[in-house]
């Protein structure tokens, strides 16, 4: 009967790591960041096939920071709303070029390398992103981390595009009071 029993709470603790989808993240340790600094975020490079992607992950991801309680966090979109043109790299090193002028200490950017629903009956979310934090001159990589994500069948795209980048903002190693 014990044995019976736990297999029964293997069964059940398999189940509900399939259930929850699949997830992945790494991450360097990093220098300590202030979370009092000054932070531009600008559109991750969009390598998947949605459009828009980079500009979804870098809203997400400065509403997060501000959440946890991160200093100054400005969001540097595109100004041109032209569809055709939102991805483009003129357009990211001009956010990136405002975002170093603009008294920012760090620079938040990466690459959002998968943000869709996958194929199948289930149409599960798939999200990847990698996010680098680099001193606003542009000279110094602080940190850096990549995670993955797929959900199941009744969560969103967004659910798990939040709980990659809420993953990944976790493991950023943000200090407060300048420790």
């Amino acid at each position: 009967m014990k044995r019976q029993l736990r297999h029964a709470w293997l069964f059940a603790g398999m189940a509900l790591v399939l259930l929850g989808g699949c997830a992945v993240i790494q991450s360097e340790r990093g220098s300590p960041i202030p979370r009092e600094s000054a932070f531009a975020v600008v559109p991750l490079v969009n390598l998947s096939q949605t459009p828009r992607a980079g500009e979804q992950a870098a809203s997400v991801l400065a509403a997060i920071l501000r959440a946890k309680g991160s200093g100054g966090v400005t969001l540097y979109l595109p100004e041109e709303r032209d569809p055709l043109l939102s991805d483009t790299r003129e357009q990211r090193q001009a956010a990136i070029e405002q975002a170093r002028s603009g008294g920012n200490d760090y620079v938040v950017s990466g690459t959002v390398e998968e943000w869709r629903y996958k194929s199948g009956l289930d149409g599960e979310p798939a999200v990847g992103v990698t996010l680098e934090v680099r001193s606003a001159d542009g000279q110094h990589v602080i940190w850096s981390g990549t995670a993955a994500r797929t959900g199941w069948g009744r969560e969103s795209l967004s659910v798990a595009a939040h709980k990659v980048i809420d993953e990944l903002t976790d493991a950023m190693p943000l200090v407060s009071g300048g420790n």
